[in-house]
């Protein structure tokens, strides 16, 4: 793979692209890198939607709206 490395001043590259304060009036390194788009390699994001599924319990989904008071009262009951 071919490539392009130089070393310039920061102020030649500020008239093609905005640079940060912290690189202003200093030398800098260029590397130019051939972009090459690899479609076997490109990762699709897939959904993780229903993957616990199996792990589901159907009694404890059905306890979860009154979960809190039931704790807050086994815990300050006899407080």
């Amino acid at each position: 793979m071919s490539y392009i490395r130089k070393i310039t001043n920061s102020e030649e590259l500020s008239k093609i692209i905005d640079l940060p304060d912290d690189l202003k009036n200093k030398k800098v390194e260029v590397i130019i890198l051939p972009y090459e788009e690899n479609t076997k390699t490109k990762k699709s994001h897939k959904s993780l939607q229903g993957s616990l599924k199996k792990y589901k319990n159907q009694e404890l989904i059905n306890e979860e709206n009154t979960a809190w008071e039931k704790m807050v009262k086994d815990k300050y009951e006899n407080s």
